[in-house]
């Protein structure tokens, strides 16, 4: 018998087992989960893909399954129907990435602070109950995250580029990035059909190059970015009751010393502790199976 533990993101789905002892048998990876992405056919596949993987489902104890876009009705009624057809006969959760993450973080009452190509917080408080704020998408939220300060990088860009704006540092960076020499080659990339959200984010790290250089423009965009991540985790502290307590930071654009999460760090200071995570999301969907 074993108990089973799934990471699902954008791009990768990751699983872990456990014996019935909770020690780590192996990790495994496989392709993306979000079925809004890969479609129905696909999410079968995957699924079928990793309990295949697992030797089949009839010795799996206990499942925990944390991804990407399960607010979609279909993934748990896929995720049910493919459960069946193995002889599943476990206990079965499926939850939001940002569930298994916050359980990964910290095994205490707090909240998590996502920024990567998007953001969200998340917590939970010492009742069990929680909160998220923000994550709602690139189009009408998702502040502080890398789509936002790549945007944010872009819209000065052009401003740059036809006077409304002195200085062209920020415009050269963005130049010698696209290989463009005029505004139209911004225009071209930004609303090509091959552009997506994660290649706007890209740019976030010419404001993290910048700014270390004292660029005022891309000092002020990380410090607008900082304001909207902090306004998240107000938030939910508000809701929770969590007042000081302590705030894990995970994505991309907390990783290292960089002059972001130095930025971010220094804000959400005055909101309560700010601490690396004790372990990974895959680490806490395992951990939440075995609960179970």
């Amino acid at each position: 018998m074993f108990v089973l533990g799934i990471d699902g993101g954008g791009t990768h789905t990751r699983l872990e087992l456990r014996d019935m002892e909770n020690r780590l048998l192996r990790r495994e990876e496989f392709g993306p989960f979000n079925l809004n992405s890969i479609g129905e056919d696909g999410f079968r596949q995957l699924l079928r893909q990793v309990f295949d993987d697992c030797g089949g489902m009839q010795e799996c104890a206990r499942l925990c399954v944390g991804g990407a876009g399960v607010s979609n009705p279909r993934v748990h009624e896929v995720l049910k129907q493919e459960l069946e057809a193995t002889g599943f006969s476990g206990k079965w959760k499926l939850c939001g990435d940002q569930e298994i993450a916050l359980r990964g973080a910290m095994d205490t009452p707090g909240l998590i602070l996502i920024a990567g190509t998007g953001s969200i917080c998340f917590g939970k408080n010492g009742a069990g109950e929680t909160f998220r704020s923000g994550g709602y998408g690139h189009l009408i939220d998702d502040g502080g995250s890398g789509y936002a300060l790549g945007r944010d990088v872009l819209s000065p860009a052009v401003r740059e580029a036809d006077g409304r704006s002195e200085g062209t540092e920020i415009l050269n960076a963005v130049y010698s990035r696209l290989g463009v020499s005029d505004p139209g080659g911004i225009v071209s990339f930004v609303y090509g059909k091959d552009t997506d959200k994660a290649a706007i984010a890209a740019f976030s790290s010419i404001a993290l190059t910048l700014s270390a250089q004292g660029n005022h423009r891309a000092v002020d965009i990380l410090n607008r970015g900082a304001g909207e991540l902090c306004d998240m985790a107000w938030a939910v502290q508000k809701k929770l009751r969590l007042e000081g307590c302590s705030i894990a930071l995970l994505g991309g654009l907390f990783s290292g010393d960089n002059p972001y999460r130095r930025c971010a760090v220094e804000k959400l200071s005055a909101l309560g502790t700010v601490i690396a995570p004790a372990h990974d999301a895959l680490w806490g969907a395992a951990q939440m199976a075995w609960e179970l």
